[in-house]
């Protein structure tokens, strides 16, 4: 009898430690942390105000879009700087770099049409919706827009008496109609030193003439970065 006593005595106290061990098992460990690697690969904005301007889809969609250039294209120019002329031979310059900036386009036969937008039709917001919306009222798939900075100096000390130095800072985009989307982006600085000359009337006119030819020479490195990038 003491022996059966015995034999259950062990058999709860077996069982009664096993219960504890089970008990004071310690707990898994909790998942790691989201590795860098694995927050690299979110497609989605991590800011829920992006939302408001464009969806993570529409955004996935125009990265995914591809623009195919090789086909012929119907351009318009627009340029977002205003000028004033002189006089009108400072005029008739300016006309004539407008001419020598369409034909630099269209020196390649796959820009079948190409010429500047109408005044009339440029908006008074010019945000790229409504841009698009005027080049699409002449039928131009592809819109070039630029916009110039001029700075010029009168007074430096490597500078000969009524000499004056112009540096143009030219940007564009080049702004394909159908999609929406950039194309092509440019820069381009030009510098220019002159003297004043017997057919300037005054300094004004020597600067507005200086002003007007590094003007021109940024612009038609642009037209050429365009031309040679897409249509060579």
């Amino acid at each position: 009898m003491n022996r059966c006593f015995a034999m259950l005595a062990l058999t709860i106290s077996f069982l009664i430690t096993m219960g504890c061990a089970h008990k004071m098992a310690p707990s898994p460990p909790p998942p790691p942390p989201e590795s860098i690697l694995e927050a690299d690969t979110n497609q989605g904005s991590l800011f829920k105000g992006d939302q408001a301007v464009l969806s993570d889809q529409d955004i996935a969609r125009i990265l995914a879009t591809k623009v195919n250039l090789d086909d012929h294209h119907r351009m318009a120019i627009l340029a977002l700087t205003s000028r004033s002329w002189w006089s009108q031979d400072l005029a008739e310059m300016e006309a004539k770099q407008s001419d020598d900036l369409v034909a630099a386009f269209k020196s390649t036969p796959r820009l079948t049409d190409v010429r500047f937008l109408p005044a009339l039709l440029v908006p008074e917001k010019r945000t790229v919706p409504y841009l698009r919306e005027a080049a699409a009222r002449v039928q131009a798939d592809l819109l070039f827009i630029y916009n110039t900075r001029i700075e010029t100096f009168r007074r430096d000390r490597f500078l000969k008496p009524d000499e004056v130095h112009a540096q143009c800072i030219a940007e564009s985009v080049l702004l394909d109609v159908r999609t929406g989307i950039v194309v092509h982006t440019g820069r381009a600085t030009e510098k220019i030193t002159a003297q004043k000359t017997a057919s300037d009337l005054n300094s004004s006119e020597m600067l507005a003439r200086v002003e007007s030819e590094a003007r021109a020479r940024a612009v038609q490195q642009l037209a050429k970065s365009v031309v040679d990038h897409f249509f060579r």
